[in-house]
């Protein structure tokens, strides 16, 4: 078979036009016919059916189609072991993460990373979970951050467990029903623990319907049953914790988000002490692609910093001093220690 830029061929199986796909590969809608025309001649088969608009795959295209991929990847593959071979560890990670992550994760991962590997740089892109797949799966960064999702989990991504964490609920500290709540709760791994009947109580501040988070509090709010007054989605975590200082409202908050969003005096954090607002954080990267060195330097890091964090949690995550008995002193919430 002749020599043949796979590109064209996927580019036009993408677009389903060869106008579309000449002009995003930035050459001659002409050249690109004799390619692909050169290309079925060797092949002894056409890979297209005309007839359609837009243009769809014969069977023998979708044989190739699984071919042109499988072919990109190796290629991809060897080169990013050659370049592990010849870079050591110098280069650029682009990683993709959610829209508030990067404040609670970063600070504690990157400046000692840094140190260590002063010649790896990093491009960071931030959005939703939908948005970090989308770039994952178009090449635009190696690896994003995501939480692990338990169903209709992509087939094309692998994932890496860095570490478990709980979802908590952020209430307005002086709320009198959540105190009174609290007056003889137990504690679940330093939190107080409420009834779900408080979400019946309090307007809910909810994230994005795109971002991760958001499908996670949904799934568990159908579980147990309760729909929420809901009083406004934000992509901004922060925000909603904001809302919540100033008594408008409750919001759900990753474990460490709490780290970074205390606000002493304001927020008091609670535990719903449900299995189903457990997930995991994990790295994610397209399957079957090889990992750089670099890639693999950094994800082992966060397993060990993450490991070491979690087995020596900061004292903002124990009961409070006037604890007697498991009974919660009200008034004092979370964010106050």
């Amino acid at each position: 078979m002749a020599q043949f830029n796979v590109d064209f061929f996927l580019e036009i199986a993408k677009t389903g036009s060869f106008t579309k796909a000449a002009e995003r590969l930035y050459v001659s809608q002409p050249s690109l016919s004799q390619s692909i025309k050169r290309l079925e001649n060797s092949l002894g088969t056409q890979l297209f059916d005309r007839s359609s608009s837009p243009l769809r795959l014969t069977h023998a295209g979708e044989m190739y189609y699984e071919y042109a991929i499988r072919s990109k990847e190796l290629d991809l593959n060897i080169q990013t072991e050659i370049q592990n071979i010849r870079s050591g560890t110098a280069g650029c990670i682009r990683l993709g993460l959610a829209l508030w992550r990067g404040a609670s994760l970063l600070p504690d991962i990157l400046p000692d990373f840094h140190r260590l590997y002063p010649l790896i740089q990093f491009e960071l892109t931030e959005g939703s979970f939908v948005e970090l797949q989308a770039a994952l799966e178009n090449e635009l960064v190696d690896l994003v951050v995501v939480n692990t999702p338990r169903t209709s989990n992509p087939k094309h991504l692998a994932y890496e467990i860095l570490c478990s964490e709980r979802i908590v609920i952020g209430i307005p500290t002086r709320c009198e029903y959540a105190q009174k709540l609290q007056e003889q709760c137990e504690y679940d791994r330093g939190f107080p623990v409420v009834s779900p009947e408080i979400l019946e109580r309090l307007p809910l501040i909810i994230t994005k319907p795109s971002q991760a988070l958001t499908i996670k509090v949904e799934n568990y709010l159908a579980s147990v049953q309760i729909r929420p007054e809901l009083l406004l989605r934000t992509g901004n975590l922060t925000t909603a914790i904001n809302l919540v200082g100033e008594g408008m409202g409750c919001t759900f908050v990753p474990e460490m988000g709490v780290k970074v969003c205390q606000r002493p005096g304001k927020v008091t954090y609670l535990s719903l002490n449900s299995p189903d607002l457990d997930w995991n954080l994990a790295v994610a990267y397209k399957r079957g692609r090889v990992l750089s060195r670099i890639s693999s330097l950094f994800i082992d890091y966060m397993k060990e910093k993450l490991k070491k964090a979690k087995q020596g949690r900061p004292a903002a995550a124990q009961p409070p001093d006037d604890r007697e008995g498991g009974r919660y002193s009200p008034g004092r919430g979370y964010g106050d220690i």
